[in-house]
């Protein structure tokens, strides 16, 4: 689709010297990229429409790098970087610095396969922009005092995060798929790790992810590329990766489960007329099976058609009791060595009354009584799925009868297209595939798009879905569980509790 070239520029810096740029192209108009020789990439995304300037710096890191003896460091040590440094003396000054160049949404993030710090400023400040996260990245102070009063703000968000609904249902999920290594997606970690964490341990932490070949920075904006790079370079091309560097220990079981695995959840935030299905399966990582994630972002599109058969295959079925297409999907999200795909449905419980009622996300009434009880739903919904709408999906003439698949990748592309309309939407897509998968996976993501065939989608679905074994997960509010429990255990459904939802609780 296109052909990288090489652009050769000579620009004056500030030391009284020249030095030469090399910029590589890009298929998107305005985007540059850059790498530094010491593996420190850089992506630049001119963009004038507003006098502004987005500054990211991204890492390599968070729940995916950790082990049960590191996890919640990086959370920890994403605190610290607001702490203070080098050039400023604590949070106070850190804060000031950043308020003096007018910051914009100064934040930071740790998720599953990334770790980044941002903030958008006046154009004309982009350099110290640079500078700014140059120092908070390379020279954090990680004051112990400091060290002890955030230990008590991450404890506090971990300790939220026990109790809340969501993140139980998740952690019940990551362990049941990812049972050797649960805390690889975890990002808040483990109370103990942060109790008994120390600079020293936190200085690992930087020693061995927070260097140059693990990192990128991302600028858009009003900028020039050619100036941004002469900053960075300037700014950065001084900062030295180890001598050694950790090899990343992947997780590629796709295989987790021997058998089906049935878990009920009970929720108290959920309505007695409404129950929940979703359904797990190991999907494609995007380190190790790039050509698949291409199929399976067709096969999001193909499956979540409202008029498509597998959607019609659930919302048709009356005993099920979905009202409308959009309370049935599957996904795909891209991750690093962690890709799930699932399945998901909302259910009206409407066994004890034929009355029509309201959903509950919309006017979407519900007149005949199914004469399921929510057990036999949930059962119905799995057995459908299963036994029919994934079977189905390996035959061509039903699968894509609603929807061509050029039609499907014309829909990415134009995505694609509204996604690039400003240079920090450019750049958040971009920063988020550098962590999962590579710069080049996004660069070339509408090329390999355009190359899936039906008999890719077809192979990626027999390859992750057709007999294979999974979690399904069922949520129900505090009255169905009173009313069906004995139903749902009855059934193999296995109950998920804070106590045994989460990784933590089985460390010794």
């Amino acid at each position: 689709m296109f052909t990288n070239l090489k652009k050769y520029f000579f620009v004056p810096v500030f030391l009284a010297f020249f030095l030469p740029l090399f910029s590589e192209s890009t298929p998107v108009e305005g985007l540059y990229r850059y790498k530094l020789d010491n593996g420190l990439e850089l992506f630049v995304a001119e963009n004038d429409s507003a006098p502004l300037a987005y500054i990211e710096i991204a890492v390599r890191a968070g729940a995916v790098t950790q082990n049960p003896q590191n996890a919640g460091l990086f959370h920890l040590y994403e605190h610290m970087m607001f702490k203070g440094n080098e050039m400023y003396a604590d949070q106070d000054a850190f804060t000031e610095a950043a308020n003096e160049m007018g910051q914009i949404d100064q934040n930071g993030s740790t998720g599953i396969d990334r770790v980044n710090y941002y903030f958008t400023i006046p154009s004309a400040l982009v350099r110290r922009g640079l500078e700014f996260w140059s120092y908070a990245i390379r020279t954090p102070k990680i004051d112990n005092q400091e060290l002890e009063n955030e230990k008590s703000v991450v404890l506090s968000e971990i300790n939220a995060d026990f109790t809340d609904p969501d993140h139980i249902r998740a952690a019940a999920i990551y362990k049941t798929m990812f049972p050797d290594c649960p805390w690889r997606l975890d990002p808040s970690g483990n109370p103990v790790v942060i109790q008994n964490a120390s600079p020293e341990l936190l200085r690992e932490i930087q020693k061995n992810y927070y260097i140059p070949s693990n990192s990128a920075i991302f600028v858009g904006g009003d900028v020039k590329h050619d100036e941004v790079f002469a900053y960075v370079k300037e700014i950065y091309s001084d900062w030295e990766n180890p001598s050694e560097t950790l090899p990343f220990a992947r997780t590629v079981n796709k295989n987790p489960l021997s058998s089906e695995k049935k878990l009920i959840f009970v929720n108290p935030g959920l309505s007695d007329k409404i129950i929940q299905v979703s359904y797990y399966l190991r999907g494609p990582d995007g380190e190790i099976d790039i050509k698949d994630t291409y199929s399976a972002d067709v096969w999001v599109n193909l499956a979540n058609s409202p008029s498509g058969n597998f959607v019609k295959t659930f919302v048709s079925d009356s005993s099920l009791g979905i009202p409308e297409s959009e309370y049935i999907g599957a996904y795909y999200p891209t991750r690093r060595v962690s890709g799930l795909i699932s399945f998901s449905a909302a259910m009206v419980n409407d066994y004890k009354s034929s009355e029509k009622f309201n959903f509950g996300f919309g006017n979407a009434p519900v007149a005949k009584q199914t004469n399921l009880n929510p057990v036999e739903k949930s059962e119905r919904f799995l057995s459908l799925l299963k036994e029919k709408a994934i079977p189905e999906m390996t035959k061509k003439s039903l699968f894509f009868k609603d929807k061509s698949i050029g039609f499907v990748i014309q829909q990415l592309e134009d995505a694609r297209i509204y996604e690039m309309e400003s240079a920090e939407s450019v750049l958040a897509s971009l920063s988020f595939f550098w962590s999962t998968c590579s710069s080049d996976y996004f660069f070339s993501y509408d090329e390999n798009i355009a190359k899936v065939t039906e008999d890719d989608v077809v192979s990626f679905v027999k390859k992750y879905m057709q007999n294979k074994k999974g979690a399904f997960i069922v949520s129900v509010s505090p009255g169905l569980w009173n009313e069906y429990k004995d139903l749902f255990l009855a059934s193999g459904y296995e109950q998920i509790s804070a106590e045994n939802a989460f990784w933590q609780n089985d460390i010794k």
